[in-house]
């Protein structure tokens, strides 16, 4: 269990001209007070003479036997001076004065009030009321006080109305002293001293909640009063800073953050927030949060952390809300072809991903550009990082510049409250893929170029840029030195991006690795199914030919897209369909060879023989043999066939 909180110490001092160990008026109406208090406080009478007031109070101060300390109004202003301990002085209330003035009428006379250092205006408002004359004077010493009551005894005054050294005082001069001080009077004192000793408790406990809850933090934290004194500090904050002196409780700030505006914080209630400060080889991120209570500053909280910690903890925060669209999925061994063009672009794409530098991706559409870029990217030291790709020519401008850039609250009609970060702020660390970056219109290209020279991106709408560290990899259809004679793609920024440069061969140039590229995608459009991808395997097969002298346009996306047709055609055996039918484009045309074979005899030489005969060979050999098939697959009749066969170019490599 929890131990019972201490009950507040007060101490009532109380001063004699000479104390000669009677108990004065004050202590005697004390006495009869304290028993009421005794469960609320713990409350001690000290008494002791004038010469020895201050040695008194500076010995309770030292031995901490009082929280606040209960003096008269004289006592009390001239101990606040020398000692740390609050102080009170007892109240003089108007029912006081006016029981007072109502003796001095008993006794025929006239009333002397004596107070220190300033009068009771409430008294002044009241002096028509009187029946009696009373005169108000003020003393600022103890010698001022005595010559003051021999003035009041000079000029009539048999009743003299004041503290317990005034009344001392008036009685050493032959008056009558009234002490106008009663029962409710200290009352109303004692119970002003434990509301404070009450509120001091509750900041105590409150500051003992916010050191438990900063002592468990890892970044430095010390909370400040509203003087911008420490009351609190971790001991993150000084392993942290490994300070010559360390900070401690009561020091103030400004000594330990000389460069931190703390007073503007105090003063204005502006937090600062994230500046940056450096401590030998540290550097480090400082902010000073105001802390309001009841609209009003009542302190500051002010944290420090290592900008290294930052960028780890950022770094972790980023892996972890990584999108799963930003995941690079190829990598350099799902790059299939064994074509001497294309192995050399893979083998300059494996050099580059050890590079931090831009690359330039070029080659027609669909012939793979973006899964060389994933390649790259997961073949760096960046692969656990985002992969962030954006098809430059597949957005409208507006879009375009919004989905690259991000934007502020309030950017734009209809922008997202809190703004929204780019694709490059989503690709800090890791990589961003600009696809088509020739289709970028002009103004936009302008940005892009002073995000690469900056390596900082600014917000749609934002004051503030925010630097990123990524890896740009940019890649375009389009002869980029074209666009730049017509005045359609920025020199500066070409030079930009064509720093490592890797041009893709289209699938035109790599017919020999066709065969085996069927072959992959069959397999991975099957999904395991053996039977399927035999059925679409002879339908192929079939084809092969035509296919390994078609243009393809569309490339590997074009082949693709024929190979779905073929794997959809196997699947239904029963709804055959002529293959003029399923697949026209390579039927459309008479391809290089089908022109070649139809040719009259005497025009052969237009093609070659060799190159006649390895055609028929190979679509022979895909047909296990078979006349019929290998000669429908060719376009020709069965006649035709057996007559190129039976040439003698063919019977000599046969």
């Amino acid at each position: 269990m929890p131990a019972e909180p201490r009950k507040p110490r007060i101490i009532a001092l109380i001063n004699h001209l000479t104390f000669d160990g009677h108990p004065s008026k004050l202590t005697l109406t004390l006495n009869e007070i304290l028993p009421r208090y005794e469960q609320q406080a713990d409350i001690q009478i000290v008494e002791t003479s004038v010469d020895k007031l201050l040695a008194t109070a500076k010995s309770i101060e030292r031995e901490q036997r009082a929280d606040i300390l209960i003096c008269s109004g004289a006592s009390a202003e001239f101990l606040r001076k020398k000692i740390s301990i609050t102080i009170l002085s007892f109240r003089m209330g108007e029912y006081d004065l006016i029981r007072a003035i109502n003796l001095a009428k008993e006794r025929g006379t006239k009333a002397g009030i004596l107070t220190h250092q300033r009068t009771l205006k409430e008294l002044e408002e009241m002096s028509s009321l009187f029946t009696v004359e009373v005169s108000q004077a003020i003393y600022t010493s103890l010698q001022d006080a005595r010559e003051k009551v021999r003035t009041f005894v000079d000029q009539g005054y048999r009743v003299i109305i004041g503290s317990p050294t005034v009344v001392e005082l008036a009685e050493a001069a032959g008056a009558e002293g009234v002490f106008a001080i009663n029962a409710d009077a200290v009352r109303l004192t004692l119970d002003d001293a434990l509301a404070i000793c009450h509120s001091r408790a509750a900041e105590a406990q409150r500051h003992r909640r916010i050191h438990a809850v900063l002592k468990n933090l890892n970044e430095g934290v010390i909370a400040l009063d509203a003087t911008g004194t420490v009351f609190s500090v971790n001991n993150s904050m000084n392993t942290l800073l490994q300070p010559d002196q360390p900070i401690s409780i009561g020091d103030r700030a400004i000594e330990h953050f000389p460069d931190i505006d703390i007073e503007g914080v105090l003063t204005t209630g502006t937090s600062i927030e994230s500046h940056l400060s450096s401590r030998g080889s540290q550097r480090l991120a400082i902010s000073v949060l105001p802390i309001m209570e009841g609209g009003q500053i009542d302190g500051a909280i002010l944290t420090c952390q290592e900008i290294r910690e930052i960028q780890r903890a950022e770094r972790r925060l980023r892996s972890q809300s990584r999108p799963s669209h930003f995941i690079a999925r190829y990598h350099f061994e799902q790059l299939t072809g064994e074509e001497h063009t294309f192995q050399q672009a893979v083998r300059l794409a494996k050099l580059y991903a050890h590079s931090n530098s831009t690359v330039l991706i070029t080659g027609e559409t669909g012939t793979g550009k973006e899964l060389f870029a994933q390649s790259i990217h997961n073949a760096s030291n960046r692969q656990q990082m985002p992969f962030v790709a954006i098809n430059c020519a597949a957005f409208p401008e507006t879009l375009l510049e919004s989905e690259l850039f991000g934007y502020d609250e309030g950017a734009f009609t209809g922008s997202r409250k809190g703004g929204k970060p780019g694709l490059f702020e989503a690709a800090h660390n890791g990589t961003i893929f600009l696809d088509e970056i020739g289709d970028m219109p002009i103004h936009l290209q302008t940005r892009l170029l002073r995000v690469l020279q900056e390596r900082q991106v600014l917000r749609l709408g934002g004051s503030e840029p925010t630097p990123i560290n990524i890896r740009v990899i940019a890649a375009t259809h389009r002869d980029l030195q074209q666009e730049i004679a017509n005045n359609r793609f920025r020199e500066d920024l070409f030079y930009r991006l064509n720093i490592l440069r890797i041009s893709v061969p289209p699938l035109r140039q790599r017919a020999s690795d066709i065969p085996h590229l069927t072959k992959l995608l069959t397999k991975n459009l099957a999904g395991g199914n053996i039977d399927r991808e035999q059925a679409a395997n002879e339908i192929l097969n079939t084809l092969m030919p035509r296919l390994m002298n078609h243009k393809w346009s569309g490339n590997i996306r074009e082949l693709e897209n024929l190979i779905e047709r073929a794997f959809l055609m196997s699947q239904f055996p029963g709804e055959s369909q002529p293959l003029e039918a399923l697949f026209p484009e390579l039927f459309s045309a008479p391809t290089e060879h089908h022109a070649m074979l139809n040719a009259p005899k005497e025009s052969l030489h237009n093609f070659g023989k060799a190159a006649e005969i390895t055609l028929i060979q190979e679509t022979l050999d895909a047909h296990d043999g078979d006349m019929a098939k290998t000669a429908k697959a060719l376009g020709i009749s069965r006649s035709t066939l057996w007559r190129r066969l039976r040439q003698p170019q063919a019977k000599t490599q046969n």
